[in-house]
């Protein structure tokens, strides 16, 4: 076993990894990877955490991982190149899912030290795609890490994921069978790009937030109960004549955006780039399949400076957000995949933030049997905001990570609603 200490406030004994191949034998041939599931192969962490056990929890989960594998057959296998130098994954190279069985003396503290991270992670072609760590504490407690590349799922395929994973652990047939035909989204020949692409645009730093940025970043979560959440809406919709159609989403995107801006101490000129990641599955004139797994997220653009939405009412920018998030149509969608397939996404500026909701993703049914967990994501970028479900009595948290000296003033901002 590996052991492992920061600081005396995790000590984790690990195993060596042992490979996980599925069960039975599975296609050989390569996976189409689109457009949009190349734009980030990076390894994306969540942890799982169960407050009971028993002996045989960990050869439960490995022996119900090679049986989903069979299903989920390619994150048992790497990326490759095509002739035409894009991302494929190799479904004959069978290497497998890493699996660690580690033990813990103390409390959950720190999420890094419960997800396995490849020592080969950032070769993309010997990579695994997928890396698990069950890790048993000495109260009883389990947790169950994952790092998962993005290039082959989105949240709502991860979720589907992990609950098939979940099912086959309890004795269960899998309630929703993946679709692998990801040449549904391939783009079209020759490409037709009806609209402009404003994430594309270069934000350049006049705010000197770069400095402020080699800080060691803060993170945080801020939670919205549905008082405040109430109260947020209503600051949202004061000006408008139809308040319902703001969103809980919309209304809070439309605070965290200007409190971050304010609280980065962006200059009036400085342009600040907002992005939301929209799953549009449903907003396809032919809809894709129930289970279709791979990347189905659309990602439009509110642009403007900062004095603009600092001087604007929140109503005025919820309003962009709404416009942006219904700009999402059949039309958008596969012109937007025509031109990631022209255009390389280079990286996120210190101006952007992008925003993404998990509010309505079912992790709460991923139970392996010993109940429903608590989940938390890591490796959260720094230009990134994540909003998760606390339940539907208790609302939303608010993650996101910032320098520590902003990170005060978004604190204040949020939380004394009516002076923002």
């Amino acid at each position: 076993m590996e052991a492992s200490a920061k600081n005396n406030v995790l000590k984790i004994e690990r195993s060596n990894p042992i490979m996980v191949l599925p069960e039975h034998e599975t296609p050989g041939s390569s996976v189409f990877l689109t457009s949009l599931d190349q734009v980030a192969p990076a390894m994306v962490p969540s942890v799982y955490s169960f407050d009971k056990s028993d002996a045989n929890v960990v050869d439960v989960i490995k022996r119900a991982l090679a049986k989903v594998l069979v299903h989920y057959y390619p994150l048992a296998g790497r990326l490759a190149k095509n002739s035409q130098g894009k991302l494929v994954v190799d479904c004959q190279k069978k290497l497998g899912v890493p699996f660690v069985e580690a033990m813990a003396d103390c409390g959950i503290e720190n999420l890094d030290k419960l997800v396995y991270r490849d020592p080969m992670e950032y070769r993309l072609e010997v990579a695994p795609l997928l890396t698990a760590q069950v890790t048993k504490f000495k109260c009883g407690d389990f947790t169950l890490g994952i790092a998962l590349n993005h290039c082959m799922a989105d949240g709502v395929s991860a979720m589907n994921f992990m609950n098939g994973w979940a099912e086959i652990a309890r004795g269960k047939p899998l309630s929703l069978v993946p679709c692998h035909d990801r040449t549904i989204l391939k783009s079209r020949v020759p490409p037709q790009i009806t609209n402009p692409y404003n994430e594309f645009v270069h934000v350049t730093d006049v705010s000197n937030m770069t400095t402020l940025y080699e800080e060691q970043l803060v993170y945080k979560s801020f939670h919205f109960d549905t008082k405040k959440l109430a109260a947020v809406k209503r600051m949202a919709t004061k000006d408008e004549q139809v308040t319902s159609s703001y969103t809980s989403f919309i209304a809070l995107a439309a605070l965290v955006w200007r409190a971050r801006s304010m609280a980065l101490k962006m200059k009036p000129y400085q342009q600040s780039k907002l992005l939301l990641l929209v799953d549009f599955r449903s907003r396809l004139k032919t809809p894709l399949p129930d289970g279709y797994f791979g990347n189905a997220v659309a990602m439009p653009c509110c642009l403007c400076t900062v004095g603009e939405l600092t001087e604007e009412p929140i109503s005025a920018s919820a309003r962009r957000i709404k416009n942006a998030i219904e700009s999402v149509t059949d039309d958008y969608v596969w012109s937007r995949i025509d031109y990631l397939d022209m255009n390389r996404l280079e990286g996120f500026s210190v101006g952007t933030l992008v925003m993404s909701s998990w509010v309505r993703l079912e992790y709460g049914k991923t139970d392996f049997g010993w109940g429903e967990p608590r989940f938390g994501i890591g490796g959260l970028p720094s230009s990134s905001c994540m909003f998760m479900s606390e339940g539907r009595e208790k609302g939303i948290a608010v993650v996101l990570g910032l320098p520590p000296s902003a990170m005060d003033t978004f604190e204040k901002l949020v939380c004394d609603l009516n002076d923002t």
